[in-house]
């Protein structure tokens, strides 16, 4: 069974956003970029895998606006060293081919092959564990506690994304009774939530258009913010 987050959840839901797994996975990954600037990134474990894993764009834009440049400077080269063999033998391999009846197919493989090489990342995939250890804990408490069934019906559900990535974890691990009602329950939270959102965000577009932007209530002046969260997930500043 995974580790249960069950304190981590409590405080997410405490805070009454549009979507607790957002809340826990934006901090999770604050925690984790500040300590990789700090002594985790050197440790030789962590080396191994960031030279084998490296890191998506938006991962090394964070890190590099961060205040360690040289330790980064070294994970960047050793990662660089690890991939220049790999990507020597893709491109030698098409280079060979180029003359010949193949040509096309070889350069598509290896198109394919440098697209691979990019689409790992270290962070992403500590996130892709902590999301779901977030995920297992919530089931198990709507599953298991009593005393949490009212504080997940009083919130605001998920956005659409982890609404999706919950639900697909529901229906793999609970019983077809289960499942229902946590479709019902969670289901009636986000079509609740789109609506007050579908409301809310009319209100903010009025507020634009007359130049009035520093009126309405917090509801209409988040509503941007918000919206965008519950479509796609993740973290937007308000206002």
């Amino acid at each position: 069974m995974p580790k249960l987050e069950i304190s981590k959840v409590h405080d997410a839901y405490r805070q009454d956003g549009e979507c607790p797994l957002c809340l826990l996975e934006a901090s999770a990954e604050k925690a984790l970029l500040r300590s990789f600037q700090h002594a985790r990134g050197m440790e030789p474990d962590v080396r191994v895998r960031t030279n084998r894993e490296g890191f998506c764009a938006g991962h090394f834009r964070r890190l590099y606006v961060g205040e360690n440049k040289l330790g980064l400077g070294l994970v960047a080269h050793t990662r660089l060293q690890h991939l220049l063999p790999e990507i020597d033998a893709i491109l030698g391999r098409a280079e060979r081919a180029a003359s010949g009846r193949d040509a096309k197919q070889q350069a598509a493989r290896a198109a394919a092959g440098l697209s691979r090489l990019g689409a790992s990342c270290y962070v992403c995939g500590l996130l892709r564990q902590d999301r779901e250890r977030y995920i297992f804990t919530i089931l198990y408490l709507w599953s298991k506690d009593p005393e949490f069934r009212p504080v997940f019906r009083a919130s605001r559900g998920f956005c659409i994304p982890h609404f999706a990535a919950t639900t697909e974890e529901a229906a793999r691990s609970m019983r077809a009774e289960r499942l229902r009602d946590w479709l019902a329950e969670s289901g009636a939270l986000l079509r609740a939530s789109l609506k007050a959102l579908d409301h809310d965000l009319h209100a903010f577009t009025q507020l634009h258009q007359a130049g009035n932007r520093a009126l309405g209530t917090e509801a209409e002046r988040t509503a941007l913010s918000r919206t965008l969260q519950k479509l796609a997930g993740g973290e937007y500043a308000a206002g």
